[in-house]
């Protein structure tokens, strides 16, 4: 047992045994000098030897027993010849085990051969030297050994080691040592390290808690020292927090003045010290910065995100804004196949006539303004030319005017056409359709002969001109759109809503701003400037060369009335053309201005209309429904008209010159009036 831990009852009978040991040293000495004894042999048998310690060698004994340090006499291979009983204390072991055996056995293996040659150079001289002792089976324990050679000893080579036990002194080596690492760690520790004693006062403190409250919080009790708070804002108490558990990185903070605040990471666990006293030892890690890093990224992040959001948002708006561009531009697409055949093919008016300089100015008047146009006139006069001067005049002009025949649309169809449908709308919509009116977003719409609208469909024509929204057929979401509207027909509406055919407030809605267009007998002066383009433009195309008109010609064409118009007029020219067989303009067949003489003097309403019926289909080739049919001239709808010519007998010859399909597709595409290049030039009226 070490000497710091034996008992006061202990240590008074160790020194009660060296006192008698004493006085029995002092006992024997006193009778050697005394002559009461003759001699003091103390011997050790080892083998066939016998070792021997003389009388005058006792006292040597004495001294031995009564040391603190442990003594061993060795022969030179090692064995003990004698010990005190403080070294069997060392190795615990008794002292009669220990005399007589070898001392390596006592030695660390690993301090053995130090030990053998420290062994041989104290026969010559002393040494010392730290070692490891064996006590008690495997465990050592560190030693001084002092190593002397014993001069006076009748045996040769006998050695004498003083063993010094280095335990107490490793020891409280090692609580210096770890005293002066507590001491760095707690001045040099970026963390702040507290110790505390029951009460909750501190009684040692890093060096960085005096850098943070400005002064020494030693013998201050914690909690007033450090006022914490909760990240909630509820107090933090130690005594209570901590109570019989261990506290692990429990987030805390520190005001520190009026504005500054400090934000730690919080350990506690309480330790038993000296006599039960139970300390805490706290550690404060300081992660301010972290935090206010944390927070930074966090508020960036929630930037980032809210930035991603609101781009997101804008993305979706402007990918909704382009798949809508892209299905306008793809049915725009649809509906310029639709209507190729229908491009015009002149790209100015020509014309002089004081009429038709008035069009055009009622034309420049209106056309900067998103006013609703109504275009009025027979038909083949060129409204709907008209009315592409009117777009193409206003702000709208970048985009595409869109048209819509209204007398060339279905009565079932015509909602689907005008207002689109979602698919599965009705039977055989298979697909999603766009209507104009989408289509014609930020544009003009051009409504051509809208007097041949259904009465039942008006109402919600009038809905959408008024207020600019609908609903796709099949859909209950309305939909808002920016359009112009320019209406056309050859219609006489005030005629058709006083016989219920046209609505009145529809009419009223479209007629804004009517633009009426002269019929063609009314601008004979237009005539000749026509012709002569005409006959250009298709002798160019049939490779003729035709570089005069014959006066009557001219004259003959100023005189017919037209009835057809300038449709009319493109026709006749066209099929000239073809006919002529010189440079010579010849008309290829007469006109007749009046109808021609029935057999009978008096004629019957009957005569009357299959003579009229015959002089219109004449006039259309014999093209019955569609934009320049004999119906639409007639004003009655096709089914009618076939209905009537068959109660009146009427059957198309089976051959006329100019019965040719060529012909035909000519007047299909033949709907426009010439306007002169610089129409915008002439003198205000």
């Amino acid at each position: 047992m070490s000497k710091a831990h034996r008992t006061r009852q202990q240590l008074l009978d160790e020194l009660q045994e060296l006192k008698s040991r004493m006085m029995e040293a002092e006992e024997a000495l006193r009778a050697i000098r005394n002559g009461e004894v003759d001699a003091l042999v103390v011997s050790t048998e080892i083998g066939d030897q016998v070792f021997t310690l003389t009388g005058a060698e006792y006292p040597y004994r004495i001294m031995l027993e009564t040391m603190n340090e442990g003594a061993v006499t060795l022969a030179a291979d090692g064995t003990i010849l004698y010990c005190n009983q403080r070294f069997a204390d060392i190795v615990k072991e008794s002292l009669e085990k220990v005399s007589g055996s070898s001392i390596n056995q006592y030695i660390s293996s690993t301090d053995l051969q130090l030990f053998e040659t420290l062994v041989k150079q104290g026969l010559k001289k002393n040494n010392k030297v730290e070692l490891a002792l064996q006590a008690g089976g495997e465990n050592s324990i560190p030693v001084l050994l002092s190593v002397s050679a014993l001069r006076n000893s009748n045996i040769s080579g006998v050695v004498c080691i003083v063993i010094t036990d280095l335990t107490e002194q490793k020891r409280n080596e090692e609580i210096l040592a770890e005293k002066k690492l507590i001491n760095q760690i707690f001045y040099q520790a970026e963390g702040i390290f507290i110790l505390c004693d029951n009460q909750g006062t501190i009684i040692r403190a890093s060096q960085s808690a005096n850098v943070l409250l400005g002064e020494s919080p030693i013998f201050q009790p914690f909690d007033e020292a450090f006022h914490l708070l909760y990240p909630d804002g509820t107090p933090f108490v130690l005594q209570s927090a901590v109570g019989n558990k261990s506290l692990h990185a429990v987030e805390v903070t520190f005001k520190h003045g009026d504005n500054k605040f400090f934000c730690f990471m919080l350990s506690a666990n309480s330790l038993i010290a000296h006599k039960g006293v139970v300390n805490t030892v706290v550690e404060m890690t300081d992660i301010t910065q972290r935090k206010n890093m944390e927070e930074a990224l966090q508020k960036t992040h929630d930037e980032l995100e809210q930035r991603v959001e609101d781009r997101t948002a804008e993305l979706r708006t402007v990918l909704s804004e382009i798949k809508t561009m892209k299905d306008q531009l793809e049915a725009e697409n649809i509906y310029f196949r639709k209507e190729h055949k229908m491009k015009y093919r002149f790209e100015n008016i020509i014309g002089q006539s004081d009429g038709l300089k008035y069009v055009l100015y009622r034309a420049e008047q209106v056309a900067p303004m998103d006013t609703t146009v109504l275009i009025l006139g027979e038909t083949g006069t060129g409204k709907e030319l008209i009315a592409f001067a009117v777009h193409n005049m206003s702000p709208r002009k970048k985009r595409t005017m869109i048209t819509v025949n209204c007398a060339a649309l279905p009565e079932n169809l015509i909602e689907s056409e005008l207002f689109g449908r979602e698919k599965g709308a009705y039977t055989g919509a298979d697909t999603r359709q766009i209507g104009r009116f989408e289509v014609a977003h930020g544009s003009t719409l051009c409504l051509d002969e809208i007097g041949e609208l259904p009465l039942e469909f008006q109402s919600k024509l009038l809905r959408v001109i008024q207020h600019s929204e609908f609903e796709r057929l099949g859909s209950s979401q309305t939909i808002k759109v920016d359009v112009r509207i320019i209406a056309t027909t050859n219609r006489d509406l005030e005629e058709e809503v006083r016989k219920g055919r046209f609505r009145q407030d529809l009419y009223y809605r479209l007629n804004i701003f009517p633009i009426t267009v002269p019929p063609l007998r009314q601008r004979k002066d237009d005539i000749p400037l026509m012709v002569q383009n005409f006959i250009e433009r298709y002798a160019r195309k049939f490779g003729k060369q035709i570089t005069s008109i014959q006066n009557e010609t001219m004259k003959a064409l100023q005189e017919y009335p037209w009835p057809g118009n300038v449709r009319e007029l493109e026709s006749i020219i066209e099929r000239a053309v073809i006919l002529c067989p010189g440079p010579v303009f010849k008309l290829s067949d007469k006109l007749d201005i009046s109808p021609p003489s029935l057999s009978s003097g008096v004629r019957t309403l009957e005569e009357t209309e299959r003579n009229q019926i015959l002089k219109i289909l004449s006039e259309t080739r014999w093209r019955i429904d569609g934009k320049y049919g004999a119906a639409l001239i007639l004003g009655i709808h096709p089914s009618t008209l076939r209905a009537r010519m068959h109660k009146l007998g009427i059957v198309r010859p089976e051959t006329k010159e100019y019965s040719s399909q060529g012909s035909g597709a000519r007047i299909q595409n033949s709907d426009s009036c010439i306007l002169a290049p610089d129409y915008l030039k002439y003198p205000s009226i």
